[in-house]
């Protein structure tokens, strides 16, 4: 069971990929299975924005073991007590607010075992962190290497600072890419016309300029650029520049059906 190492030998391949939040109200194994079936390519359990209790974080982790689908969490800060997440079986972080090159480094060293970080070691706690391996008997750096090779870390560009070191941040072995919080981006520019919409205040010369930065670091670093919360003409547009990871809203409350419509218009629009 190697769907996140896949995973990113797809998007290495250059393959555009697209994922899902999942918000609160969902009952998660109806809700993977069926996002799976849509074709979704990751799904990611939002927790800075909303309240994920534990056991559903657990629910989610079961569900995604049991279909073979990459499971993300966004938790509430990079900093945060999100170990315990990993050794559930979550398979990587899109970490918010990641700023600097040693805000990245200290969480690739805390989401790694050796040689890429120093993870605490608790490998036999949970049936869905070693993908069906039996950790009696198998070799205890074949399962560390399992881990690694199946976690994903993605901080997250949000502001000015953050793209004034994106060149080092991405440079850092362990680091899958980077997804752009636009949003966050847009308030820290600053700016934003009086009576601007959200969608208006992303709109601007100045965020153009930056996504376009991000773009190129990524390329040339080799490493992943994703974002998500334009509309599909935007993005298709972001894709040709190289961003290949795009976020497609929330899941919240079992409102399945627009996330099926939100996949099947953005493969229209993007394509594969």
């Amino acid at each position: 069971m190697n769907a996140t190492r896949d995973l990113k030998a797809r998007m290495a391949s250059g393959e555009k990929v697209f994922g899902q939040f999942l918000g609160p109200g969902n009952d998660p194994h109806p809700t993977v299975e069926a996002l799976k079936k849509f074709g979704y390519d990751l799904l990611i359990i939002e927790a800075e924005h909303t309240l994920v209790n534990p056991e559903t974080v657990y629910a989610y982790v079961r569900a995604a073991a049991e279909l073979d689908m990459p499971i993300l969490i966004r938790p509430d800060e990079h900093n945060g007590n999100w170990r315990g997440l990993l050794d559930t079986g979550v398979n990587g972080l899109m970490l918010p607010h990641v700023d600097t090159v040693d805000e990245a480094a200290r969480a690739l060293d805390r989401a790694y075992f050796p040689p890429l970080g120093h993870r605490g070691a608790a490998l036999d706690l949970s049936p869905y962190l070693l993908g069906g391996l039996d950790s009696s008997c198998t070799p205890f750096l074949q399962m560390t290497e399992y881990v690694n090779s199946n976690t994903v870390l993605f901080p997250q560009t949000e502001s000015l600072r953050a793209i004034s070191n994106l060149r080092q941040i991405m440079a850092l072995d362990g680091v899958t890419g980077t997804i752009v919080g636009p949003n966050d981006l847009a308030l820290d520019i600053g700016g934003i016309a009086s009576g601007a919409t959200m969608t208006e205040a992303k709109h601007s010369p100045a965020i153009e300029r930056c996504l376009s930065e991000i773009a190129r670091i990524c390329r040339e670093q080799g490493k992943i650029a994703g974002t998500g919360g334009f509309p599909l003409e935007d993005l298709a547009r972001w894709a040709r520049q190289g961003f290949q990871l795009f976020m497609m809203s929330y899941v919240a409350h079992g409102n399945l059906d627009a996330s099926r419509v939100a996949l099947e218009e953005a493969i229209r629009v993007i394509g594969r």
